[in-house]
């Protein structure tokens, strides 16, 4: 199992450790560097998990760290600093993993599936369909369970694009089968490896997370059920909080990414052309955009506490985060020239791998227009100080009365910051926003909700005027 001297360690140590194991094989410097545009080796991945790798987010009683959400960050982070496969291979176990096995799994049952994880090759989440839609999964979803007379469970279940998936083990996402009705409450199965087929997807990058197609079908044991909740009202929003905290968390993975694309393009990079460090303060921006975000969830999320309270929140640290490491590696890219687009250049790979990033946990489409539903409704506090919205209302006015957006002098002072932006969010009233603008409106609600939080940074604040100014060109086209 794990090295438990690991678990002694302050987060400073802790992460050195990690670190030392990271450089022996992913290093400039490693004797044997492994390629991570192939499959990972599953024996040096093991080797780096036994050092506490996921342990930030297993609990302690189960032999994990003390919950500290930051160093759980931290961990997702600096395995951004030795490729995208890296840090996504650490979320997938540690946030898609173990994380709602420990939280909803009976003991005996994640007392089975640990050993899978921290002495072979662990698993995966499956939820994703190839008939579903990322919004309506919940609704749309197929995969089924059924109860058999002798006391077991019969699954069905077909999933698409699954991190991990040709491992230990499966949690699949189903709902139960009661004669020709299916129940809209959706739980997890443990599914172990005999129970599943699997056809390795053809892509270009990420070929190190093993993604494949799943056909999961055949009899287990009912122990193997994981219910998120007995109470079906509550279920799918426990479902969510999958989905929430994964959108969260994955700006450790993002930041780390962006961090390593500055880290690579000043290495590379040798002329002091103007254009050139224009395009240098570019990467810049966006990382100092990313490192805002990076802040919020360090101090508003523990791994121990809900956060289904944080929808449009994390819905805005995902889109905002993916988007901008990947604007990031494309301008990386650009400026290394052939070298960036070379096989097996560290740019050329994150430039692959990262947009993939734009579309998995939802795309980002999608969720700038779902931000703009979310800040349009009551937001959770709302409800429970039983506060209604009036549509009427001007998304200024709505944005001044919702405390999930802050302003270092106060809101009023838009007006100061930029008067373009203030005229614009003035403008309108919630109820004239189309399904089309409203992609445009939440991008604009997700660089005030960062625009709000900067503390002394001129810089970053002219960078993201500019940007809501461009998408306020693009609503009004």
């Amino acid at each position: 199992m794990i090295n438990k001297e690991v678990i002694s360690y302050n987060t400073k140590e802790f992460l050195s450790n990690l670190k030392s194991f990271f450089d022996k094989y992913f290093g400039d410097d490693a004797e044997k560097k492994i390629d991570l545009m192939e499959y990972l080796p599953e024996d040096k991945w093991l080797e780096i998990k036994k050092q506490g790798l996921l342990t930030p987010f297993l609990p302690v009683e189960y032999g994990g760290r003390t919950p500290n959400q930051k160093e759980l960050q931290e961990v997702l982070r600096l395995a951004g600093h030795y490729g995208v496969p890296l840090t996504l291979r650490t979320g997938i176990e540690g946030a898609l993993v173990i994380q709602p096995l420990t939280k909803y799994a009976k003991k005996d049952l994640i007392e089975k599936v640990l050993p899978l994880i921290f002495n072979g090759e662990g698993g995966g989440l499956a939820i994703t369909e190839p008939d579903s839609s990322g919004s309506a999964i919940a609704k749309e979803m197929l995969s089924y369970y059924e109860f058999l007379e002798n006391g077991n469970i019969y699954i069905k279940a077909k999933k698409y694009w699954q991190g991990n998936s040709q491992s230990d083990f499966l949690l699949v996402a189903a709902k139960e089968k009661k004669g020709e009705k299916m129940e809209k409450s959706i739980n997890l199965l443990f599914v172990p490896r005999e129970n599943i087929k699997f056809t390795p997807v053809k892509s270009e990058g990420l070929k190190a997370v093993r993604y494949a197609v799943n056909e999961i079908e055949g009899e287990i044991p009912a122990e193997n059920l994981i219910i998120l909740s007995e109470v079906p009202r509550k279920n799918l929003r426990e479902f969510q909080d999958l989905f929430i905290r994964s959108r969260l968390q994955l700006v450790g993975m993002t930041h780390g990414i962006i961090e390593n694309i500055h880290n690579n393009v000043t290495k590379y990079i040798r002329s002091k052309i103007d254009f050139i460090m224009h395009e240098l303060h570019e990467i810049d921006s966006r990382k100092a955009v990313s490192k805002v975000l990076y802040d919020f969830v360090c101090k508003s999320v523990s791994p121990d506490k809900p956060v289904n309270d944080k929808l449009m929140e994390a819905n805005i640290v995902k889109a905002v985060a993916s988007e901008y490491a990947y604007e990031a590696a494309r301008i990386a890219q650009k400026l290394l020239g052939a070298k960036g687009y070379e096989s097996g250049h560290p740019i050329s790979n994150i430039a692959l791998d990262i947009r993939p990033f734009t579309i998995f946990e939802g795309p980002n489409d999608m969720l700038f227009a779902e931000i703009f539903d979310q800040f349009s409704k009551a937001s959770v506090e709302e409800k429970n100080n039983g506060v209604t919205l009036n549509k009427g209302m001007t998304i200024y006015e709505r944005f001044i009365s919702d405390s999930r957006f802050v302003f270092e002098n106060g809101k009023e002072s838009l007006k100061a910051v930029s008067e373009n932006i203030y005229n614009f969010i003035n403008m309108y009233k919630l109820s004239d926003i189309n399904p089309v603008t409203k992609v445009f409106a939440g991008k604009i609600l997700s660089k005030l909700f960062v625009l709000g939080r900067l503390h002394n940074d001129e810089h970053t604040e002219r960078f993201l005027i500019r940007e809501i100014n461009k998408d306020i060109l693009d609503f009004s086209y």
